[in-house]
């Protein structure tokens, strides 16, 4: 089954994102409830052991991180290798020489990044409040799905589907070419050692590429999410402020504007929803410290290393796997 260069790399993308989303979202759950502002009264008993509910509903939201994931991935490895290929093709005809082929590749991905977090962040919203979302208590049959819930709130106000959409990109953008510089550097020292041993290019199986490739991207995953945990918990808080914000109080004004005292006080009452990130920041490091900033660190790297090996491992089987000739097909594995 022999695509063209366009389908094969979009296909490739949206098989590997469905297959790391289904896998993943589990952990994204206790990612998102540990890095929650009431992870410790929701979470968490009085004797500090882990409450039952932090386990329960794990795939809460998974309906709107399967309707996007898939043509974000697409859409994300369409523009990575059409970019990644111009930069390439531009080296070759003596373009480009001063700039180091990692720095090209992380350009690439940045570019990409844009319009990936543009098609993921409305459904990320919805997705984080719907992890949170605690049933009420009551006969089963009066309870809505948790994203059904998130769904018809904010079909009211729409415009908070993108809170956080600058943190996002601020923290994908930057976490996204870091991890794919390391990656690609990894994954062609890697190649070229098995190049070596080997003596030809062409002896390379299939199998060792997705291996070669898994290994890497895992690796760079976990290393680059753990430098933008404190920027993961600070986008967590805004889009949960998001879906529980409710209308701004009512502002009093006097024949000189609003009353001094009573400006001071709106300034206080100011929900976290409105605020921005750097405020948010603060917020949580006066309340939890230091610590407070790294919640959920461990598990963040475990999902960006699994998820990334896993995600760019499939990614790179299927591309190449659809680029072989029907016969060739049968014997890629071999």
């Amino acid at each position: 089954m022999s695509l063209s260069p366009g389908l094969n790399v979009s296909l490739a993308g949206a098989i590997a994102a469905f297959g790391v989303d289904l896998l993943v979202h589990p952990v994204d759950t206790l990612i998102t409830r540990t890095q929650s502002p009431a992870y410790k009264t929701h979470y968490k008993t009085a004797n500090g052991s882990f409450n039952r509910a932090l386990f329960q509903g794990l795939y809460q939201g998974f309906g709107p991180t399967l309707v996007t994931g898939m043509p974000a991935a697409a859409a994300f490895f369409t523009i990575y290798e059409g970019l990644k290929k111009a930069a390439h093709d531009a080296q070759a005809v003596g373009h480009l020489q001063g700039v180091p082929l990692p720095v090209l590749h992380g350009a690439s991905s940045a570019a990409a990044d844009l319009v990936a977090c543009a098609i993921i962040n409305p459904a990320e919203v919805i997705k984080q409040n719907a992890q949170v979302y605690q049933q009420s208590e009551g006969p089963s049959e009066h309870r809505r799905s948790p994203t059904v819930t998130m769904l018809r709130k904010f079909a009211k106000q729409p415009t908070r589907l993108w809170a956080g959409y600058t943190t996002l990109a601020a923290s994908s953008i930057p976490g996204t070419c870091l991890m794919f510089l390391l990656y690609e550097e990894l994954a062609a020292r890697l190649l070229g050692k098995l190049d070596r041993k080997d003596g030809q290019r062409e002896s390379r199986s299939l199998l060792q590429q997705v291996q070669i490739h898994t290994l890497s991207a895992g690796v760079a995953g976990a290393c680059s999410s753990l430098l933008f945990v404190p920027v993961d918990v600070v986008k967590t808080r805004m889009r949960l402020a998001a879906g529980s914000q409710r209308p701004a109080p009512r502002k009093f004004f006097t024949a000189a504007g609003i009353h001094g005292s009573v400006a001071k006080n709106l300034e206080h009452v100011q929900h976290p929803g409105a605020q921005g990130p750097l405020r948010v920041a603060q917020g949580v490091f006066r309340a939890e410290g230091l610590r407070g900033l790294f919640r959920g660190g461990t598990l963040t790297c475990l999902a960006a290393g699994v998820g990334g090996g896993l995600g760019l491992g499939c990614y790179e089987g299927f591309k190449q796997y659809f680029q072989q000739s029907p016969k060739t097909q049968d014997e890629v594995f071999l």
